[in-house]
Order: C-alpha cells, then structure tokens, then sequence
C-alpha cells in the first residue's frame, strides 16, 4: 500500500510540475458566437507554449518564405513587443460603425481582439510572451539544406 501512495504522490507531482510548465506563457482564449442563420458557440482556451511549439515541428518548407519576410522586421517587432509588454493597459484600436465594433487592445499581458456585429462575435486573447516567442520562432525558420 505504501509503494501505491509514493506512486500516486509521484504521478500527481508530475502531472503538477507538466501543467505548470504547459502553461508558463499563459493560455490563449477563441471565443466565437455565430448568431445567424444558425447559431453556434465555439470556446476554446489552450496552453500559449502550444503555439511556438506547433511551429517548431512544422514543416521548414512552409514556412521559409514567411520566415525570410519577418527577419528583415524582427528588431521592430521586437521593440514593439517589448514596450507593449512593459506599458499600461491601453487601447490600440477602436472602430465603431453601425452594427460592427472592432476593439484591439493589449490588457494586462495579453494582445486582445474583439469583434461584433450583428451576427457575429470574436473574441482572441493572447498572452505577448507568446506572441513573442511564436516570432522568434518563425524567424529561426529555415529551410533544410537540399542535397
């Protein structure tokens, strides 16, 4: 029985010591409503880290170009990030029209986007050390040598 407890204790501090590590950039939300014609609701709330990680084991192919375009921008986007990171709450977007509302804002360490329109909701929130480590990420993109 005391073997089973140590066993249970272990598996339980590294199922711990896993999702902590999961979720060390934070968790990027999607929430979309579809009101019309038919209404749906889509939630999704998922570990940040999966994203740069998705990108490392993509395809280098796919991604060169894209990789080849960021590199020429990488200190911009880095500076940019950086002081967002660092700054207050703010709002960086708002546009109201009738029946549509976009709202880009970067709200405690997270870059959000909110959409709404008559029949359509959009809510995505990122954490920035995400948003930064996706990039470092698709700038180290490099094609494999080709024989």
């Amino acid at each position: 029985m005391l073997v089973f407890g140590r066993f249970a204790l272990g598996f339980a501090g590294a199922a711990l010591i896993g999702t902590g590590v999961l979720c060390s950039e934070g968790l990027v939300r999607v929430e979309v409503v579809q009101k019309a014609p038919e209404s749906h609701h889509i939630y999704v709330v998922a570990p940040a880290l999966l994203v740069p990680v998705g990108l490392h084991f993509a395809p280098r192919e796919n991604l060169a170009e894209a990789s080849r375009e960021i590199r020429l921008w990488l200190p911009t986007i880095r500076a940019a990030l950086d002081t967002l990171g660092e700054s207050d709450d703010i709002t960086l977007v708002e546009v109201r029209q009738p029946g549509e509302e976009v709202h880009v804002a970067k709200f405690g360490g997270s870059f959000v986007v909110d959409f709404h329109d008559t029949e359509n909701e959009v809510h995505v929130s990122m954490p920035i050390r995400a948003i930064s480590s996706a990039i470092e990420e698709l700038a180290a993109a490099e094609p494999s040598a080709q024989p």
